[in-house]
């Protein structure tokens, strides 16, 4: 039998781009070029599938590929599968049960529906889906497709009897075959500052946030299972191994420090490894964190930390059952002494959770530009508290009357706020959170201090007559670049190729000369205008300038391509620290300013 493996549709019909979480949160964007998360749950199942049945499995990714509707059909029509397996969030169900009736309608496949609103909605789902699986499903689908009668299957719903959580040492290495997990770092998610793959060294957490997915729907209580250090190990050795261009790890599991022995376990055999020369970048939890692991951490390569903050509010904290991991004191000891030894710290705030007020808010926003005022805050990822259904707080808000909406689409922690508080309504959630936005701007400030009016001063070039300057980032870091350029070259021009939306803007930049667009389309090296290109190629640029809005470039290929095709001479770029790369010599990328 073929057995199709699907994630999300990635453009619903409303023209937004998925970014799915597995047991998270789930959000939406009208970027069609935004990253996407490793779907790491549904890539195991493919690989025990792949590992323990005789089926023709093949995975698909319509979040990855950027599939709507049409596409992601035609594509799985292709293949024709007996069996589909869904991993669905609430954000995603009404494209994904379109996509799959249709599926269905077509080869009589059977559907097999996963993941978190599954297992909240088993009835509704099982309206159209042949089995529904409740809770943490790689076992329970392989139990299915292995012929196992539906009754003695622990974890298929109606089943009363819950599987118990898995091995985590026993699971094969997870889905790299049908999709690239490289991939899913081209472009990786924001935040990352290296070319980084998502891996998991545990799973589960201990606590039970009101809010969360993983402790309250994805797992039948709350738990933590770390994978023995060796096993870790492996999968590294792997993955640098098949990938040479590797310059990281993103471990996104929900909390990879669960327990003090296990971390400094776990860096140790890093260390003792050779691995230690990869940039780790890690989801933690501050209640198991001190400063002998902070100590670990980096000598073992580690760069980032990112720690689940949530609010500053204790009756906040309180609302949402945050427990241990709430505790500001230690929380700045431990940002302020990590932050001394080199490490970057990333926060995650949330607002309008359960329990909260005006006044919490306000003091996370207080706590948030403190941070970021002190140096201990690196970045930061905003959310509006959403009660994803199945969870503690969407079954209070419901059975209290908080909930003003049930459209599916709207419950997006990116975008929307449904849930008006006692004393405290959606429209004041959502002013306090467009607040905090605002310090996302001193955040981007602070990182790119580093770029002074010197940035350009070390390039041992002649003074160009005319640079061609992409605008490939936000227009805050493009006037930082056209400062330093003008600094560095006072006599040369600057010529903007920049994008027709933004071309006003880009021409109230008195240090800009020209502007040139070229339509509204991302930087593509097969779709730009030849008309264009053939005028800026007789130019005969001498320097063009890439501003980098990550750390290592990654992402931007297409627009390096443009720029050799117009044959400029010197090619260089910046990135968002204000180090300057030669795209000549790639060797020396990142290493220092040019000479």
């Amino acid at each position: 039998m073929k057995v199709a493996v699907c994630n999300s549709v990635g453009i619903d019909s409303e023209g937004y781009a998925m970014i799915h979480s597995p047991s998270r949160w789930t959000n939406s964007t009208k970027d069609l070029s935004i990253f996407t998360y490793y779907p790491w749950e549904l890539a195991y199942a493919s690989s025990i599938l792949k590992r323990d049945t005789d089926h023709e499995v093949k995975f698909f990714d319509g979040c990855l590929r950027k599939w709507d509707h049409d596409a992601y059909v035609e594509q799985v029509s292709d293949f024709g599968p007996d069996y589909l397996v869904m991993d669905s969030a609430t954000r995603t169900i009404e494209a994904d049960s379109r996509f799959a009736k249709e599926i269905k309608r077509r080869f009589g496949t059977k559907l097999i529906f996963c993941g978190p609103h599954a297992t909240t909605f088993p009835d509704e789902v099982g309206e159209y889906a042949d089995h529904v699986v409740l809770r943490e499903y790689e076992l329970v689908v392989r139990d299915i497709l292995q012929g196992k009668k539906p009754g003695d299957i622990p974890g298929l719903y109606p089943n009363v009897n819950l599987r118990p959580p898995l091995d985590v040492n026993d699971l094969p290495l997870p889905e790299d075959d049908d999709v690239s997990r490289l991939a899913y770092g081209m472009p990786g998610e924001p935040s990352s500052e290296y070319l980084e793959i998502q891996a998991y060294a545990s799973r589960g957490c201990p606590l039970s946030c009101t809010f969360c997915v993983c402790g309250n729907i994805s797992y039948s209580r709350p738990n933590w299972r770390p994978r023995n250090p060796e096993n870790v190990v492996m999968e590294l050795r792997n993955l640098r191994q098949r990938y040479p261009q590797l310059e990281g790890i993103f471990f996104d599991e929900e909390v990879h420090n669960g327990s003090k022995k296990y971390i400094l376990e776990l860096t140790k055999a890093i260390r003792e490894n050779g691995l230690a020369d990869l940039k780790y970048d890690v989801m933690c939890g501050q209640w198991p964190m001190d400063e002998e692991v902070l100590d670990a951490m980096k000598s073992a390569g580690y760069y980032m930390v990112r720690l689940g903050i949530e609010t500053a509010g204790e009756h906040a904290a309180q609302g949402m059952d945050l427990g241990r991991k709430f505790n500001v004191p230690r929380l700045t000891q431990l940002m302020k002494y990590g932050s001394s030894i080199g490490l970057k710290f990333y926060g995650t705030f949330t607002f309008g959770g359960q329990g909260s007020t005006d006044d919490c808010d306000k003091k996370t926003i207080a706590l948030i530009n403190d941070l970021l005022d002190n140096g201990y805050l690196w970045r930061f990822q905003l959310s509006i508290s959403t009660p994803q259904p199945g969870t503690p707080y969407y079954n209070w808000a419901k059975s209290n009357g908080y909930l003003r909406e049930m459209d599916w689409k709207r419950f997006d922690g990116g975008n929307c706020c449904v849930v008006d508080l006692p004393g405290y309504p959606a429209e004041r959630v959502l002013a306090n959170f467009r607040e905090a936005e605002k310090a996302y701007e001193k955040g981007f400030n602070r990182r790119y201090s580093v770029t002074a009016k010197d940035t350009f001063s070390a390039l041992n070039i002649p003074q160009p007559r005319e640079i061609l300057l992409f605008r490939s980032t936000r227009m805050k870091q493009m006037n930082h670049v056209t400062d330093a350029l003008r600094h560095a070259f006072p006599n040369s021009r600057i010529v903007v190729l920049t994008q027709a939306s933004a071309l006003a803007e880009v021409k109230q930049n008195p240090r800009v000369n020209e502007a040139i667009p070229y339509g509204d389309a991302h930087f593509n090296d097969k779709t730009f205008p030849g008309g264009i290109a053939e005028d800026l190629q007789r130019r005969g640029f001498s320097l063009g300038v890439i501003p980098y809005n990550n750390i290592s470039g990654n992402g931007y290929s297409e627009i390096k391509a443009i720029g050799r095709r117009l044959g400029v001479k010197k090619l260089i770029a910046v990135n968002i620290e204000g180090k300057i790369f030669d795209l000549e010599n790639p060797g020396d990328l990142g290493r220092s300013h040019l000479r």
